[in-house]
């Protein structure tokens, strides 16, 4: 986060009129019983309802989603982390059913430090990026690694419900004893469970192709500044 911050400058308060307003160091606080705000220095107070986005010794903040989320990456395409709670219904035992709150990690992009924030999402990322060969050659890698995990998807999924069928049908016979095709059964099932979850893990690696696209695309001003 620190190094995503505007190096020309230590702290301020971007205004949602505009106003840029500089200082030494900025601090969010949130009361109990007043409203929140952004204190300049020890001594200017702004309202976060007027704030757009600020900065301090620690990282640039942006309002999205109702909330100061830390800026991960800068360049060409900014990258930021916000979290989201939601509800959700636990099954505990002899039916004591629970509400849990979670917490869960949600990244926003923004292709121009004026420009609107989007959620991260493959085709956001696509459009971003298109145009610049060496950022789409990780975004077809992408592509052709979710076809390739969807397919194992469903073979994962036959062989989970094949096994389990054929468990159902044909796993004893009379004597209570496994048979053949019952063996056949119990590795085909464990094995799609196995091969799913392990299939689960290479499609969430798979999103590394999509930032890999996005700082290859932010390396364009690297290059260039290079050259010059």
């Amino acid at each position: 986060m620190y190094v995503s911050r505007d190096a020309d400058k230590k702290s301020f308060v971007e205004k949602k009129d505009g106003t840029v307003i500089e200082a030494d160091e900025a601090r969010l606080r949130m009361p109990l019983f007043r409203k929140a705000v952004v204190e300049l220095d020890q001594n200017t107070k702004i309202p976060v309802k007027e704030i757009e986005a600020y900065q301090n010794s620690e990282a640039y903040y942006r309002k999205i989603q109702g909330q100061f989320a830390p800026r991960i990456k800068k360049g060409l395409i900014n990258m930021y982390l916000t979290q989201q709670t939601y509800q959700e219904w636990d099954a505990g035992p002899m039916g004591t059913n629970r509400m849990h709150t979670r917490t869960q990690i949600v990244y926003y992009l923004q292709k121009g430090d004026s420009a609107a924030t989007e959620k991260f999402s493959p085709n956001v990322t696509r459009n971003y990026v298109q145009g610049y060969a060496p950022a789409m050659e990780f975004i077809n890698v992408y592509d052709e690694n979710k076809k390739k995990y969807k397919v194992w998807s469903y073979i994962n999924t036959a062989a989970t419900f094949g096994g389990l069928a054929l468990l159902a049908a044909k796993g004893i016979d009379k004597n209570d004893n496994v048979t053949t095709a019952g063996y056949v059964g119990k590795g085909l099932f464990f094995g799609g469970l196995i091969n799913g979850f392990v299939n689960k893990i290479h499609k969430a690696r798979n999103y590394k192709n999509l930032e890999l696209a996005i700082d290859t695309y932010n390396g364009q001003v690297i290059k260039k500044n290079r050259k010059s």
